[in-house]
């Protein structure tokens, strides 16, 4: 055998050369980025390049000019469908603006993404499928175009078009419509088309990239509906490998949860079914008008799977959940159900803007225009029975009667305010002027706040109900109107005849979702009682939590239902409220419920700070301002003191407050209701100073819809009403000035309409 001796500058070198070629054997193994799939799915490593539809490239992969035929027209808009592809392009002819079902076409020669999601954004529809006979199978994607699937049944209808995709290799079918209302686009998924064969769907997006464009020489942003509202601008020369935005339409169901169940995420769930996109002169807002408690928001900056900005919904047919494989729940796995896919039809509204520059004010108030068509709302009035109260906002006062916390034997009873208490409180507010409020009482059920199920009677040691009653008759000769929160959506005493075994939620697993109820069993076996025994109170409404805001499958045998039935549970909830001349205000509450509310509680004012979003916008709050009252988080349970009192002034929001005649520190260990600042007398001289503020900025505008948003510069933000009047806010720590204007910093200026100072 040779033996070779390096001295160190020969050691030195065959170190460097072995380095080099180890990086360049790692540099030519790494997965192409064009097969990069998002983050629920698994790549799909079986596509067979050579099952690709054989295309030119360039121009020539996307769909041709030529093969485009005028299928509806409209007045305002005229659809062509390409029969050949199953895309289809849409002109607006209040504008000209052309809309593509598929990428930008002007820009496709400038992408440069290579693979699978090549493929993808030439493709009219992508899905997710899985192989559930096979218990170690992961999902995985595909589209048309990889499949070499077939477009048949071609034909129009009303409006638009009809046609069926096929993807014959994997045994899945479906049809959609394409059809033009007005000045929407509508696509429809027709649920009782859809097949499988011995793969499963999981997921599709029909016409994702509707819209699409690239962020060079444009001014765009992808509008989602995290929290209040965010938006995502397009960047040019990005990289934004985690900033995919993927959402579940009203949050997550808690009967597919893989992972603890929870609401103090810091993630803002998603109460209106929308996204939008505007780029350059165009711009959309999209409502999901069928199956949307089934769908996900997706958007895609560009630099994530392409050079293309675009956000879609995504249709979701199963949801993974936890199979348990013991009685003591210890070991489990994660799987899909083969026969519970998710039903009905999924209907997306594309709503094209006609402004030659529209932003997302232009879609909040196009979104509004659809609410209050579909649910025949009506803007605020003034209360014409109350001149005095005309220009003042009304001030929530929240007052805690008990809550419990864990003791060493039994729960401790922590008694914060009596029925006689609050009235001391309400008449001290009364006497310092403050004349427009809203009492609403938590806690006063029988063990407090925490102790879920069998409201009544009205706990004894606040009062009872003989003390629940004159504090209300109280109110009433200070023209206070009574409200009462209640949480129906949960059980813990066991009383109303609640047994959890029976009664209780349960997952798709079968486990109980304790403390949780079935709301078919609730809705038949609880309100019409409680209703009687609040009408007896003589109170004027409920605020309603849980219900509303979250919701959630049942597969309880008894009284299960989807999520699509309950939806349509917690809204017969709210109407039977309503029906019985009970106003009902809801904490939290998703859109769906806009019809049976007059005000939402603790409306999200802010987003979830997450790297796929730029920053917040009052989209929620413009979409309402005018139809419906709101609240933000307590003033006195604020995080920033007066950052967030210029939101509120800046978003329009009622005040509130929370408050406690005891100490509130006492609630510093309590079960569900955790107070650090609410005692009353530390912030009885500040409510009014509050109240004078929020009448100066929002009295006159508080039954006016909000016409315009916008930043005027760096931490200054403007708000226009309909009658005129603009509200502009500072949260620099420099004064704002712009002509005779100057805004000091953290302070907020309310011109006047016309005027200028």
């Amino acid at each position: 055998m040779m033996r070779f001796h390096l001295n160190n500058t020969g050691r030195i070198a065959l170190i460097v050369i072995i380095t080099l070629a180890v990086v360049l054997l790692i540099v030519t193994r790494l997965p192409d980025s064009g097969t990069r799939t998002d983050e629920e799915a698994i790549p799909d490593t079986n596509i067979k390049t050579g099952s690709k539809p054989k295309v030119e490239v360039g121009l020539a992969e996307l769909p041709a000019e030529a093969n485009f035929t005028s299928v509806a027209e409209n007045g305002i808009l005229n659809l062509k469908l390409d029969a050949t592809t199953g895309h289809f392009k849409v002109t607006d002819q209040r504008n000209g603006s052309i809309w593509y079902s598929y990428p930008n076409p002007s820009q496709w020669l400038n992408e440069r993404q290579e693979g699978v999601w090549r493929s993808h954004l030439r493709s009219p529809i992508m899905f997710q499928y899985i192989d559930l006979s096979n218990n170690k199978s992961q999902p995985k994607e595909s589209n048309l175009l990889d499949e070499n699937g077939t477009i048949s049944d071609v034909a129009t209808v009303p409006d638009g078009f009809r046609l069926t995709f096929h993807m014959p290799s994997k045994g899945i079918t479906v049809s959609i419509e394409v059809t033009i209302d007005e000045d929407s686009v509508v696509t429809r998924i027709i649920d009782s088309s859809v097949k499988e064969g011995s793969l499963n769907l999981v997921w599709m997006r029909l016409y994702p990239f509707f819209g699409a464009g690239h962020s060079e020489g444009q001014d765009g942003y992808l509008f989602i509906p995290d929290g209040s509202g965010a938006l995502i601008r397009y960047q040019e020369n990005k990289m934004n490998t985690n900033r995919l935005y993927n959402e579940k339409v009203y949050g997550p169901d808690q009967s597919f949860q893989v992972e603890d169940y929870s609401f103090s995420s810091a993630k803002r769930q998603i109460s209106l079914p929308v996204f939008g996109l505007k780029s350059g002169d165009q711009g959309f807002i999209a409502v999901l008008e069928g199956g949307a408690e089934s769908a996900s928001i997706l958007a895609s900056p560009s630099g994530v799977f392409s050079g293309y900005n675009w956000v879609t919904a995504q249709q979701n047919y199963r949801a993974s959940y936890r199979q348990v494989t013991n009685a003591k729940k210890e070991t489990s796995f994660l799987t899909y159900s083969k026969t519970n896919r998710f039903g009905d039809d999924r209907v997306v509204r594309y709503m094209l803007l006609p402004t030659s520059n529209p932003n997302y004010t232009d879609m909040a108030q196009r979104y509004r225009l659809y609410l209050m068509d579909t649910y025949d709302l009506k803007s605020r009035q003034v209360d014409k029975d109350d001149e005095s109260n005309t220009n003042k906002v009304p001030l929530t006062v929240t007052i805690v009667g008990a809550e419990l916390e864990k003791g060493m034997l039994t729960d401790n009873y922590l008694k914060q305010t009596t029925f006689s208490e609050a009235e001391e409180m309400v008449q001290r507010l009364a006497n310092l002027g403050i004349d427009n409020m809203i009492v609403n009482y938590l806690g006063w059920q029988d063990d407090g706040y925490s102790a879920y199920g069998g409201l009544f009677p009205v706990d004894k040691r606040l009062g009872g109900n003989e003390g629940m009653k004159r504090f209300v008759t109280f109110a009433h000769t200070l023209h206070i109107p009574v409200y009462l929160q209640a949480d129906y959506s949960k059980n813990t005493t066991g009383n109303d005849g609640f047994s959890k075994k029976q009664h209780g939620l349960r997952d798709l697993g079968g486990s109980i979702m304790d403390p949780y109820v079935s709301l078919k069993w609730l809705k038949d076996k609880t309100i019409d009682r409680d209703i009687i025994a609040y009408k007896e109170l003589g109170i004027d409404g409920l605020t309603l939590s849980g219900i509303g805001k979250k919701l959630d499958s049942d597969f309880n045998t008894k009284y299960g239902s989807t999520r699509a039935e309950s939806l349509e549970l917690q809204q017969e909830i709210f109407k039977k409220f309503r029906d019985a001349d009970l106003k009902v205000r809801g904490y939290e509450a998703n859109t769906y419920q806009l019809p049976y509310m007059d005000t939402i509680d603790h409306l999200p004012d802010d987003y979830s700070y997450d790297l796929f979003s730029d920053e917040a916008i009052p989209f929620t709050q413009i979409v309402l301002h005018g139809l419906v009252a709101y609240t933000s988080e307590y003033a006195n349970e604020r995080q920033q003191y007066q950052h967030d009192f210029l939101k509120d002034i800046e978003y329009g929001a009622n005040p509130s407050f929370i408050y406690t005649y005891k100490d509130s520190a006492d609630l510093k260990y309590a079960y569900d209701l955790n107070l650090y600042n609410a005692h009353f007398i530390d912030w009885e001289s500040e409510t009014l100073q509050q109240y004078l503020k929020y009448n100066e900025a929002l009295g006159d505008v508080q039954h006016q819809f909000i016409v315009n948003h916008r930043s005027l510069a760096s931490k200054v933000k403007e708000t226009t009403y309909s009658g005129g009047k603009r509200i502009i806010v500072n949260y620099g720590t420099e004064a704002y000035r712009d002509g005779h204007i100057i805004v000091k910093p953290q302070d907020y200026l309310a011109i006047p309409a016309g005027g200028d100072e």
